[in-house]
């Protein structure tokens, strides 16, 4: 049996557009489905409710589990970067209309700037970030194969069981 994603989107046409922050908790949602909501106003990253198989094996609970926990790291992660990066960056445009500055070539120059400067002294952190993503999605391949290694014997056992 194939694995359901139900993505739930909301109406662009809406003024309002739903908090990403929290899935709808309804129990007329099926369990055994990923939900994938709107990007969030701030991280920009869908949040994703994974869903659990009735006849779950302890690897596939394992990998559900450590998805879940690496979504919610990188979305925080994504929050506070994209937050602190937002409210720099609105100061800066802040004090450019304070001293009236009109020049479109002006305001480009000090944009670019502020951009790499912003880039700059965030490297290591960029970095450090790059190098725990990478470390964790492999470990995320490593635990995907091992649960549909167990999911396949599972099926055979089953087949076999009869």
């Amino acid at each position: 049996m194939k694995r359901q994603i139900v993505v739930r989107l909301h109406n662009t046409f809406s003024k309002q557009i739903p908090s990403a922050a929290k899935l709808p908790d309804d129990t007329e949602l099926r369990k055994d489905c990923d939900y994938v909501s709107p990007a969030d106003r701030v991280s920009n990253i869908r949040r994703i409710r994974y869903g659990k198989r009735q006849d779950e094996t302890a690897e596939e609970m394992s990998l559900r589990l450590y998805a879940t926990e690496l979504h919610e790291w990188n979305h925080r992660h994504w929050q506070k970067q994209n937050f602190s990066y937002s409210s720099i960056k609105q100061r800066l445009l802040d004090e450019i209309e304070e001293n009236d500055i009109e020049d479109g070539q002006e305001i480009e120059r000090i944009m670019e700037e502020f951009y790499r400067t912003y880039l700059l002294s965030n490297k290591d952190n960029f970095n450090t970030y790059t190098e725990e993503w990478r470390k964790a999605n492999i470990k995320l391949i490593y635990m995907s194969l091992r649960a549909k290694k167990s999911r396949v014997s599972k099926s055979v056992r089953d087949i076999f069981s009869r």
